[in-house]
C-alpha cells in the first residue's frame, strides 16, 4: 500500500509529536475503522517511518528475524567447543553488541547449532540446558535412587513398613514445586545429579519432614553445588597463579581473587553447618516430644491393661467362691448319713 504525498506530509508534521504508531496511523487514515500498527495502513506508515529513519513506538512486539549463522561462524563455534569453551562464551564473542543471556536469540542459536551437530556436543556445564527434570513416580525408580545415593540394598519385594513410608514420602519430596524449580536451574547434568543425590541421601529416611524443613534441605543441597563450583574456580585460579609467576601485576590480582573465593567458600561452609544443625536440632526436639507423648499413651494403656486384669482376677475369684458355696449347699442338702460318711460340714467346704 502506497501513501499519498499528503499522507506522507501528515506523518512528517506529526511524527515528532505523536510517537505511537497506532495513533499516527489513525491520524493519517481518519476514515478507516479499527486500524492499528498491524493493519495494512499501519504497515505502510511504519515502512515510511523506517525508510525515513523516524523513531516511533508500538505496543506490538514484532518477532525478530531468524539468525542465520555464516560458515565462518559455524567453524568458529566448532573449534571453540572442541577447545573447551561454553556456548555462552562463544555467543558473547560472535555477538559482542548483544547483552548476552541464556534466553537471548543469539545464545539459543549457538546452543541449538551445537546440540544438533553430530560431530560436537554441548560442554558438561550446559548439557542439560532446556531439559526439564522429570521426578520419579514408580517406587522402583525411587528405590534405585536411594540405593545409588546411599549405598543401600533395598528390595521392593522385601520392604519393611517404615521403608515403604520413607519411599512414599521421598517420592513426594522429589515432586515438590521448589525442588523441581531449583534443579531445572542447573544447566549441567553433573550438578543436577549431585543436587538430587545429596537431597535423596539427606531426606530419604525422614518421612516426617515438614514443608519448611524440605525447603531448608533444598538450600543445603544448593550450597553443596555452590561449594563445588567455588572449589573449581579456586583450582582454576591456582593454576593461573602458578603460570603467571613472572607477571607481578597479574599475580597480585589473582591473589585478591583467590582470597575473595576462599572467603566465599568459608561463608558457604558456615551457612551449611548452621542449616544442618538447625534441621537436626528441630527434628530431634520434635521426635523427643513425640516419644514422650507415645510414652504417656503407652503408660495409660499399661495401666488400663493392669486394671482390666485385676478386675478379671476379682471376677474369677468371685465365681470360684460362688461355685464353692453352691457346692456346699448341695452337700448340706444330702442325707445325714452321707454327711457323716464324708465327715465334712458346710463351713469346712467353704
Amino acid at each position: 500500500m502506497d501513501l499519498t504525498q499528503e499522507q506522507q506530509q501528515i506523518i512528517r508534521d506529526n511524527a515528532g509529536i505523536i510517537t505511537d504508531l497506532t495513533e499516527l496511523t489513525r491520524l493519517v487514515f481518519p476514515d478507516a475503522e479499527k486500524v492499528d500498527g498491524r493493519s495494512k495502513q499501519g504497515r505502510a506508515v511504519r515502512q515510511f517511518l523506517v525508510e525515513n529513519e523516524i523513531d516511533y513506538a508500538t505496543k506490538h512486539v514484532y518477532p525478530r528475524e531468524e539468525i542465520i549463522l555464516t560458515q565462518e561462524q559455524k567453524e568458529f563455534i566448532e573449534q571453540s567447543i572442541s577447545g573447551g569453551m561454553e556456548c555462552f562464551q562463544i555467543a558473547s564473542i560472535l555477538f559482542p553488541d548483544v547483552r548476552m543471556a541464556h534466553n537471548t536469540k543469539e545464545y539459543l542459536t549457538v546452543y541449538n547449532y551445537v546440540d544438533s551437530n553430530p560431530s560436537i556436543s554441548p560442554p558438561g556445564s550446559e548439557d542439560s540446558f532446556n531439559k526439564r527434570y522429570s521426578p520419579p513416580k514408580a517406587a522402583s525408580k525411587v528405590i534405585k535412587k536411594i540405593n545409588d545415593s546411599c549405598q543401600k540394598n533395598l528390595n521392593e519385594s522385601k520392604l519393611a513398613m517404615t521403608e515403604r513410608k520413607s519411599i512414599e514420602a521421598l517420592t513426594g519430596f522429589l515432586a515438590s514445586p521448589r525442588f523441581i524449580q531449583v534443579i531445572n536451574n542447573y544447566n549441567s547434568s553433573e550438578d543436577r545429579e549431585l543436587f538430587e543425590a545429596e537431597f535423596v541421601r539427606a531426606t530419604w529416611d525422614k518421612p516426617d519432614l515438614s514443608n519448611d524443613e524440605i525447603n531448608l534441605y533444598i538450600n543445603v543441597c544448593m550450597d553443596y553445588i555452590h561449594l563445588k563450583n567455588i572449589q573449581g574456580a579456586i583450582n582454576k585460579l591456582n593454576r593461573m597463579f602458578d603460570e603467571a609467576e613472572d607477571q607481578q601485576d597479574l599475580t597480585v590480582r589473582l591473589a585478591e581473587l583467590l582470597k575473595t573465593k576462599s572467603e566465599e567458600y568459608n561463608q558457604c561452609e558456615k551457612r551449611m553447618e548452621s542449616l544442618i544443625q538447625k534441621l537436626q536440632g528441630d527434628r530431634s526436639k520434635r521426635i523427643s516430644s513425640k516419644e514422650r507423648q507415645n510414652a504417656n499413651i503407652l503408660a495409660l494403656v499399661q495401666l488400663f491393661q493392669e486394671e482390666e486384669e485385676r478386675q478379671v482376677m476379682i471376677k474369677i475369684a468371685e465365681l470360684q467362691k460362688k461355685a464353692a458355696r453352691e457346692e456346699a449347699d448341695h452337700l448340706e442338702s444330702m442325707p445325714d448319713w452321707k454327711s457323716r460318711v464324708l465327715g465334712i460340714s458346710k463351713e469346712d467346704v467353704i
